[in-house]
């Protein structure tokens, strides 16, 4: 939003959620081993709010919303408005494959309701600096969750680098009211209340295109009992004070 005013536009920011077929690209690029997801708190959270906004794929939802925005097609069915092509740049790590794919995908799935987007790919080091530095259009990328479902250093709009990781310089006065809020409270239920509301905020506003989760695999010998995986920032180890080792075997039964 920061550099790229028709990002502005909510209706714009909807259009693009619509556009995106994340269903197809569970199934084919990451081969179905994740989710497609709506928020930035996940469902294994007890601060986890079900009942959002959703953007199914569904392109003519995304053309009549670029329609009403004043985006209209041109001969080369780019939309256009005042002379200005809808046209950005889509960055993401090089090297990384999934996400290489995933940037095409989407590059195809936008430009199918005319909106013309070039992929740019930059190395692991550089796109660090680019990233908080705001200086990019959109940028395809991933985050991990916290061990707590705190989402302001996310989203708040005095958060923006370097003071957070609001990193799409998003602002919004009532969401950031009701983040703050949440994290000046102790009693659980009432901090879900605040946190539910701020996702239902956020899934109005579309401040970021939320595709899919990644996935996260342990491997542990089958004598270790209580194992719970977290795929937190509180890591693996979080409940290793519950961990027990037991015998393990292979029973084998005889015939009569």
């Amino acid at each position: 939003e920061k550099h790229f005013p028709p990002f502005q536009d909510l209706r714009v920011r909807q259009a693009l959620a619509h556009a995106i077929d994340r269903e197809l690209l569970v199934r084919t690029i990451l081969d179905s081993l994740v989710t497609t997801v709506d928020g930035p708190i996940q469902p294994l959270s007890w601060a986890y709010e079900p009942d959002v906004k959703r953007y199914p794929f569904d392109t003519a939802a995304a053309n009549r919303l670029l329609d009403e925005a004043g985006w209209k097609r041109g001969p080369d069915g780019i939309r256009a408005k005042d002379g200005r092509p809808l046209a950005f740049t889509l960055i993401t790590q090089a090297g990384f494959a999934i996400r290489e794919n995933v940037a095409q995908a989407l590059q195809r799935q936008f430009r199918d309701v005319g909106v013309n987007v070039s992929v740019k790919l930059i190395d692991g080091t550089t796109i660090s600096s680019v990233w908080f530095s705001g200086d990019f259009d959109a940028m395809l990328h991933w985050w991990q969750s916290g061990a707590d479902p705190e989402i302001t250093l996310v989203f708040a709009s005095d958060r923006t680098p370097p003071a957070g990781r609001n990193i799409n310089y998003f602002a919004d006065d009532s969401l950031t009211r009701v983040l703050y809020a949440s994290d000046r409270t102790v009693d659980q239920t009432k901090r879900a209340e605040l946190l539910r509301a701020a996702q239902r905020r956020v899934a109005e506003l579309v401040p970021e295109l939320v595709l899919y989760n990644t996935a996260k695999i342990d491997a542990v010998p089958a004598s270790l009992r209580n194992f719970k995986g977290n795929p937190t920032n509180a890591g693996p180890f979080w409940n290793v004070h519950e961990w027990e080792f037991g015998p393990t075997g292979v029973s084998r039964g005889q015939s009569p």
